[in-house]
């Protein structure tokens, strides 16, 4: 049987200024930008392989959203906040510490037993997660 999905092609993240979010995802997160039309803008989250075009595969594409109604994204699991949009890293340590040396609002790194996972929030209140495995 055919696939009926190949994979996630990008994860939509509602802003309330396109240009503000555009710059903090390049120059805070180091995300690569690839396009904008409207109000839509695509980042590569990751661009240290090759791909085709712009597109590297297995890698997650982020696509801001400008729009006047930001909900900061976020659910409640055991009465603690829980991030929607989980990244990886291969160096957690290092993500902690450059994400942390550019203003980023950053979560203390925490051994999940073998799992280490940090959180972080974004310009618009969305709260991130980060794991290393």
């Amino acid at each position: 049987m055919k696939d009926v999905l190949n994979r996630i092609d990008c994860t939509f993240i509602p802003v309330k200024n396109l240009t503000d979010s555009i710059d903090w995802y390049v120059n805070k997160l180091g995300c690569k930008f690839i396009w904008q039309d409207g109000d839509y803008a695509a980042l590569n989250v990751n661009m240290s392989q090759e791909g085709q075009g712009n597109v590297v595969s297995g890698h997650a594409m982020i696509t801001l959203v400008q729009t006047e109604d930001v909900v900061p994204m976020t659910f409640t699991y055991q009465q603690t906040s829980h991030a929607m949009i989980n990244f990886y890293t291969s160096d957690i340590e290092h993500t902690h510490a450059t994400l942390s040396a550019n203003g980023v609002q950053v979560s203390e790194v925490k051994d999940r037993g073998g799992i280490h996972t940090m959180e972080f929030t974004d310009l618009n209140g969305h709260l991130m997660g980060v794991c290393h495995f």
